[in-house]
């Protein structure tokens, strides 16, 4: 079955506001959606992504070009990724439609080529 990759984007204040209470209750919530797909024989992997510091590497005519990150200014921020197997795009848009980050911001969803980059 092939897989697919959720990429969670969402504002950076999408969760500054809530209190400890809130934030244990989200994890919570969070790690329950994993649970389930895992008792359901589809483990989610995955996990959330540093906002400390990244680069970003392009070369071009004139060589390499390092650009420090996360880009805060950026209206989206990508915060995590999950990967779970699917029999296709619209079964994977119906399991990520019940995860929790969609309170807070977006999702996208995406095959993971299984022969390297695939249309």
């Amino acid at each position: 079955m092939p897989n697919y990759v959720g990429f969670l984007r969402g504002t950076g204040e999408a969760q500054s506001d809530l209190s400890p209470e809130e934030l244990q209750h989200t994890l919570e919530r969070y790690m329950a959606w994993s649970e389930k797909l895992a008792a359901e024989g589809n483990p989610p992997t995955g996990g959330g992504l540093s906002t400390s510091k990244s680069r970003v590497l392009r070369r071009d005519a004139n060589g390499l070009s390092v650009t420090a990150g996360p880009f805060v200014e950026a209206t989206e921020i990508l915060g995590g990724y999950i990967t779970i197997e699917a029999a296709d795009l619209d079964e994977a848009e119906q399991l990520f439609s019940t995860h929790p980050h969609l309170d807070f911001g977006s999702i996208e969803v995406r095959k993971v080529g299984e022969r390297g980059c695939e249309a």
